[in-house]
Parts: structure tokens; C-alpha cells; sequence
């Protein structure tokens, strides 16, 4: 189970780096797909950046 998310906000759309992961479908984002940037805080404190797929996510 994902660990439980305090607080998230979406920066901008952008590009995902090579071999970053949808964190909604756990699939790949293709490095010429728009993705969601977001930076969540985690109850430790730490802020972690986390993609998206811009739009839904693949079937």
C-alpha cells in the first residue's frame, strides 16, 4: 500500500525525466509525453517530486 500522501500541490506540466512513474497507474511515463510535476511533503518532513500522466492515465 503507498504510503499516505500529508500534502500535495502540482507545480506545472512538464516533460518526466527517463524512467519516471505514474504515481496514480504505477506505469511508465514516455519521456515525449506531458506529465504532471508535483511535490508532496511526507510525514517525516521530506518533499519528494512525483509525476503524473497529464491526462488520464493508459489503460
Amino acid at each position: 500500500m503507498p504510503a499516505k500522501i500529508e500534502s500535495l500541490a502540482w507545480e506545472y506540466f512538464t516533460y518526466a525525466p527517463a524512467g519516471s512513474r505514474c504515481t496514480a497507474c504505477r506505469k511508465e511515463i514516455k519521456t515525449v509525453e506531458l506529465a504532471r510535476r508535483g511535490n508532496l511533503e511526507r510525514p517525516s518532513g521530506q518533499r519528494v517530486v512525483i509525476y503524473r500522466h497529464a491526462d488520464k492515465c493508459p489503460e
